[in-house]
């Protein structure tokens, strides 16, 4: 049986499919008991045809995955007796009849175990009545993807059968329209079809972002092992590149002030429900976790992170309170206004502080990389390696500046190493490999006749003497890593790590190199679609100042003609 929701049930929070068991039985449910009073429900993504996909992209690759997903948050509501909330919000799956009778015969299995709430995102479904008639108990919820602004959408809506509205994140900073979608809500609860208005308040995406909506259509309709969208080079235009570049980022995010007061006025003002984010990332879920609780202290901030931000700019309180005020009415019309970016600007310029100018160097590089632009020439290269020209372009960018120190961890013949010095001047580079592994091979069996090789060193000799860079220096080291010692005159500044991925050796050796590396230092890590590799580097990165990171990943593994097999790119300052 699901718990009677109290008016003090204001958040709904997502399952996260990812969680593994011991989190959901040590963590999430004690969690959830302890503060079930606050939660109206539990939101998380469901798979079943014809809702293959999503607009949150690669969550799942198997059914298997997105039944076991199921099965984990139908355990947590048994534990917790919180109700669940099945998410469909694929705005591109047609929306025929023929899908909605699929869907309907689909559904059935988490009826029957108990879900009595879900988001759909076809009106027409709704309109024809065929689901509360076969489902009469089912309260049917909006996707915040249909953007509802007006209160005219508001009355369609809760005619058509809908009980629960995801408002658009935008009328957040416009309190005017606000006030008149309430009296929209007023007349739909006189004419008995009553509404309940959800905002979401966490997602940290810029307020109007005009690429959201292809966003989500990439993940929506994406297949196979396509990369989701923020794992993929076209992302590359997108909130990646412009939270580096616009230093009033934080300002401009279509999240609820994170003062107490404000979501207060917000529930006071016709809101019902704050929708917290996280259902396709564990640590935004966690963030989502630690607003519920410092709901229920009675803190005064749900953002933490937000107050060291304005210590980190040396923001004062009088320009913040005018912030507050100013983005009730302003609409994210941020062409009109602009105070965001005058008032934090003011504030770095006094303090002499820039862009960390490798960050700038690695979004040029990866632009270059795209465009198949850089100082190597794949003309007549013929260094057999397990890489891609995309890869070596960009690496080569990386390397462009003059007098960079690289260091080429797992160099093998050099395919990476002696693109990447290729055109580049006054360049010192490292090249590390102890060669104990003569039968390194691609996976693919098609590409393994190259790599018959029997003297690897020797063969990394002789593309020396045919590739060398005259105007760069490199040095071979016939070491483990662990024995790797960098000239401290010249610590690396670049470092390509295409070594072992073992997590029990990786982790190990990226410490041990970090500890030699310049203070600020550019990471690029190797095989990023590998399993275990991006969650290795991110336990390396746990305790290090990280001001950049890009995961690039591909559709098919050790592609020529993408990104090989994945890169992960990492800033870090010391």
């Amino acid at each position: 049986m699901q718990q009677t929701i109290s008016q003090t049930a204001v958040f709904s929070l997502p399952i996260n499919p990812k969680l593994d068991p011991e989190y959901i039985g040590e963590s999430l449910i004690p969690f959830l008991n302890k503060h079930k009073h606050l939660i109206y429900d539990l939101y998380f993504t469901s798979r079943m045809p014809p809702f293959v996909q999503d607009a949150m992209g690669d969550v799942f690759r198997t059914t298997k995955n997105a039944q076991s997903a199921a099965k984990n948050s139908l355990y947590i509501m048994q534990e917790t007796g919180i109700p669940l909330s099945a998410t469909f919000n694929n705005l591109w799956v047609r929306p025929d009849q023929n899908n909605l009778t699929l869907w309907i015969q689909n559904f059935k299995f988490l009826y029957d175990a108990g879900v009595r709430t879900v988001t759909l995102p076809h009106t027409s479904w709704v309109m024809t009545g065929q689901i509360q008639k076969e489902y009469p108990d089912l309260k049917i919820k909006n996707t915040i993807l249909r953007e509802v602004v007006k209160p005219n959408e508001i009355v369609t809506l809760a005619s058509a059968g809908f009980h629960y509205i995801n408002l658009d994140r935008d009328i957040m900073r416009d309190q005017d329209a606000l006030v008149r979608i309430m009296d929209a809500k007023k007349y739909c609860a006189e004419k008995e079809t009553p509404v309940e208005f959800s905002l979401l308040a966490n997602e940290h995406c810029w307020g109007g972002c005009p690429i959201m909506p292809e966003h989500y259509q990439y993940n929506s309709t994406r297949q196979g092992t396509e990369p989701q969208y923020f794992n993929s080079e076209i992302s590359r235009i997108s909130c990646s590149r412009w939270d580096e570049y616009d230093s009033a980022t934080e300002l401009k995010r279509a999240n609820i002030p994170p003062w107490r007061d404000d979501w207060q006025w917000f529930l006071d003002n016709g809101i019902d429900v704050f929708k917290l984010h996280g259902r396709e990332d564990a640590m935004r879920l966690r963030e989502s976790m630690d607003i519920i609780e410092r709901w229920d202290n009675g803190d005064e901030l749900m953002f933490p992170d937000f107050e060291k931000y304005m210590q980190d700019v040396d923001m004062p309180d009088a320009p913040i309170n005018i912030w507050r005020q100013k983005i009730k009415t302003c609409k994210f019309d941020c062409w009109d206004c602009n105070y965001c970016e005058s008032v934090i600007q003011s504030k770095l310029k006094k303090q002499n502080r820039t862009m960390n100018p490798l960050v700038e160097r690695v979004i040029s590089a990866i632009d270059g990389a795209v465009d198949n632009n850089s100082n190597f020439d794949p003309t007549d290269y013929d260094i057999v390696g397990l890489s891609s020209n995309k890869v070596r372009h960009f690496l080569n960018n990386l390397l462009s500046e003059r007098g960079t120190v690289y260091a080429d961890v797992g160099c093998y013949m050099g395919s990476t190493l002696f693109a990447a010095i290729m055109g580049n001047t006054a360049v010192k580079a490292y090249a590390i490999d102890d060669f104990s592994d003569s039968t390194v091979k691609p996976m693919r069996k098609e590409l393994q006749e190259d790599f018959e090789v029997d003297n690897p060193a020797e063969i990394f000799v002789q593309n020396y003497e045919k590739w060398q860079n005259p105007n760069a220096a490199v040095g071979l080291v016939v070491k483990p890593i662990s024995q790797v010692v960098f000239n401290p005159e010249f610590p690396p500044q670049v470092l390509f790590y295409d070594a072992e991925n073992d997590p029990k050796r990786m982790q190990p050796n990226l410490e041990y190199l970090h500890n030699q590396c310049a203070d600020s230092y550019i990471l690029v890590v190797d095989d990023a679609n590998f399993e275990g590799v991006v969650s290795c580097t991110d336990a390396f990165l746990s305790d290090k100042n990280v001001i950049y990171k890009r995961l690039i990943t591909t559709e098919t593994p050790e592609d020529a003609n993408d990104w090989w097999n994945g890169v992960y790119v990492v800033v870090i300052e010391k």
